[in-house]
């Protein structure tokens, strides 16, 4: 049988890992990307946003993460991203540090902050011009090359980097970037000999057909996978024409606001409307740039 389900859309991500009956195939994921020592590794874990399909089904556009802490009190960020837009990597940090610092109440010490770990699966490209395919990014002095804190750490494994094949896969974390890219066409009649050493990669697979048998679980998947598959077109044409016009504009004008004009003119292009001449925009302070700009979004992704 082949699944037909893509563990990628982030319905279907969020249903795989952030539930409490799943809590054992997120540790195994956990644990294998960080390649944590025997006796350091992850053994519990606490949902801090458990999965809810009905939030997920009415909602057209978020973007599905997984927050959750283990018994030492870490904290993480776990994310599936289709596509990095140009400001993605100040999202990543934005919230990285802003869950860190929520630990916080007022008046507490700063000695019972926890680190908080941020981990981005990518089906795209960040770092073109780097051929590995998982990144580990620490806060380091730059010239001796120590550790200055373990506050703050982030994972971004781009999937289109990982290029090995089912007869390739030697280590648990392999199996598992093998699954999130093929699971949706693998048969679960066949499954790759390596696969069948992890028994929680094992229950993923069955935790996917499961999904694919229910018919209300299987609209969800479906309906989320359309909206996300148009987010992400949108996304890329936006990166890669108005954003970039955006911010050329920008440069050549002096002005740090660019990007936001070139969001404000693909969205009036898609919406049919005439350009605002960039010269009219220019005048509008930042904040009335990004109202403008935000709410013209929520026009063309309603429209589509």
């Amino acid at each position: 049988m082949v699944l037909g389900i893509d563990p990628k859309v982030d319905y279907a991500f969020k249903h795989l890992l952030a539930r409490p009956v799943t809590l054992l195939i997120l540790i195994d994921l956990l644990n294998k990307v960080l390649n944590l020592a025997t006796g350091h590794r992850i053994r519990q874990i606490e949902l801090l946003n458990p999965f809810n399909p009905k939030e997920t089904f009415n909602d057209k556009i978020s973007i599905v993460d997984i927050k959750a802490r283990d018994e030492n009190g870490r904290l993480y960020n776990i994310e599936m991203q289709m596509v990095a837009p140009r400001s993605y990597k100040q999202r990543i940090v934005y919230y990285a540090t802003r869950l860190h610092q929520q630990q916080l109440q007022e008046g507490q010490g700063y000695d019972l902050l926890r680190p908080t770990v941020s981990i981005t699966f990518l089906n795209d490209v960040m770092f073109p011009d780097d051929s590995n395919y998982h990144s580990r990014i620490r806060l380091m002095e730059e010239s001796r090359h120590f550790v200055f804190s373990d506050a703050i750490e982030f994972h971004i494994l781009e999937l289109p980097k990982f290029t090995k094949t089912a007869l390739e896969l030697n280590n648990d974390l392999d199996i598992w970037l093998y699954f999130l890219r093929h699971a949706e066409k693998m048969d679960t009649d066949n499954i790759p000999p390596a696969m069948k050493l992890n028994p929680q990669a094992i229950q993923a697979l069955e935790v996917l057909k499961m999904l694919s048998q229910n018919e209300l679980e299987r609209e969800r998947y479906e309906s989320r996978r359309k909206a996300q598959m148009d987010h992400d077109s949108w996304l890329r044409d936006a990166r890669n024409d108005g954003i970039e016009e955006g911010v050329q504009k920008g440069r050549m004008e002096g002005r740090m606001e660019g990007e936001k004009i070139g969001i404000i003119h693909i969205c009036e292009r898609l919406l049919g409307r005439p350009e605002t001449p960039g010269e009219q925009l220019a005048l509008m302070s930042p904040e009335e740039l990004a109202c403008l700009a935000e709410e013209l979004q929520k026009q063309t992704l309603q429209q589509r």
